[in-house]
Parts: structure tokens; sequence; C-alpha cells
């Protein structure tokens, strides 16, 4: 989780470093993983984790730390003031999955990595190693390809400079010219697809949710490789993201800035 902006040098920075490292992973981190995901010394890395330790950031375990119940807080916060795009867009996506019956989620760029903020699924959906708040690749996973390709180039630039690419199953692109072949197809359908690059046995396909300042978001529909009807799935996943940017518009107008 290298970075090279300024931002890396300040107390915020350095905070928000730790506590990304720790959101990215499905399992609780030592303090010696975090500094070395970091990059920062391991007394630093001890002297943020204690400290956000004590705020309630992040929570010790047996196996480490992980994210604290105090983020929960801050997040509900954050929806009571009206900053919830999951808000605006979960009947849609309640709606989408009545209709697919797969596992629907929503996605945002945050960081050079996607977060999902929305995750609906049921008994017979797919099992997927994805949480909310959980961070994921941009290049294997579907809704991280659907944002990707509507980023700016420098943006891309970076990503692939300090992300690089992960390499998470044997299909997951490992190529800077397939890649760019990929987001060009991407930009051309308006939608993505990703066949097992990010989870063996699994299929995704997302659509960019558009706003007037360019792509507020990705719609995903995951299933099982041997399941997954991508022309089927695509006209529900592209009607589900227009009603969510027209309700992104009407009730959530700071979002469409």
């Amino acid at each position: 989780m290298s970075q090279t902006d300024g931002s890396r040098d300040s107390v915020l920075g350095r905070a928000l470093a730790v506590l990304r490292a720790v959101g990215g992973s499905a399992t609780p981190l030592s303090r010696a993983e975090i500094a070395r995901l970091t990059g920062l010394p391991k007394a630093t890395a001890n002297r943020f984790i204690a400290q956000l330790v004590a705020e309630g950031l992040l929570q010790p375990v047996e196996q480490g730390v992980r994210l604290g119940l105090g983020l929960f807080d801050l997040g509900n916060l954050a929806e009571q003031q009206g900053l919830g795009l999951s808000d605006v867009a979960t009947p849609y996506l309640a709606h989408l999955y009545e209709i697919t019956h797969e596992t629907v989620q929503l996605a945002i760029l945050d960081g050079l990595g996607v977060v999902y903020i929305q995750k609906i699924s049921g008994s017979a959906s797919t099992k997927l190693n994805t949480r909310v708040g959980g961070r994921m690749p941009l290049t294997c996973t579907a809704s991280g390809k659907v944002l990707l390709a509507h980023c700016k180039p420098d943006f891309r630039e970076r990503v692939l400079r300090e992300s690089g690419f992960a390499r998470r199953t044997p299909r997951s692109i490992t190529d800077r010219a397939a890649l760019d072949r990929e987001l060009s197809e991407v930009r051309r359908r308006k939608y993505a697809v990703d066949r097992e690059e990010f989870q063996t046995g699994t299929a995704s396909v997302a659509v960019p949710v558009l706003a007037r300042s360019g792509t507020a978001a990705a719609v995903t529909v995951s299933a099982p490789s041997d399941r997954l009807s991508v022309p089927t799935v695509v006209p529900a996943l592209h009607a589900t993201a227009a009603a969510i940017s027209r309700e992104i518009a009407r009730v959530q107008p700071h979002l469409d800035r």
C-alpha cells in the first residue's frame, strides 16, 4: 500500500494508511503486517495503532487488530446527515435482486481500490469473498474495471504504478496491454465482465452509475460462472443504474456534483 504523494507524510495520512491496511484485509492483521503494508517504521506503526485503538477505530483481537466499532458509529453519523449513497440506491438494488436472485452489490472508488457499500444476497446466491466496507482490487473485479475505465488517465497510471495488478486467480489480468484493451471495451459496451478473475467459479457483470460529475458508483450482479447470463442481466443492471442516477439527482443533489 505504498503512496508517493505528500498526504502520506501527514499525521492524518499515516493514520488513514493504517486504517486502510486493516480494512483491506479479510482477517485481522498483526502489528508487523501493518508496518509492512503501510511502509511505516514499526515504532511509528505501533504508535498509530495504539492511538486508533484508544479512539475505538481499531479493535484488538487475538490475531492482531481489526476495524473498530468507532468507524461504524462515524458511518452512521454520515448516513444520518444525508451522505448515504447506499440509502438512495438500496430500494433499486433490492428490486434488482428480486429480478435476478443473484448477489447484488454497489461499489465506489476509494483511494486506489474499490469499496463495496451495499450487498444484497440470499441463501441461493453465490458466496462471494466480499463484504460491505471491504476494499478490493480495481483490475480484477467487474466493478473495479467499470470505475477504472471511466477514470482520468493519470489516475489509472497511479493505480498501476502504486498498486499494480492483483492476481487473485489464474484468470486475473496481469498485463498492461490486456488491461488497456479490456478498459477500452468496457467504455464501448458500457459494462464490465469478470469471469473468474476475482474468485474461481464466480462471474460478475457491472455497469456505471452516472452523475453530472462523472461515474458515481458501480452496480454489480455476481453468480456462479456457469449460471450467469450476461445478455440477461445487462439490461436489468442498466435500468437499475439509471434509476439510481435519477434518484441521486432528485433527493441527494450534493452527490451529483
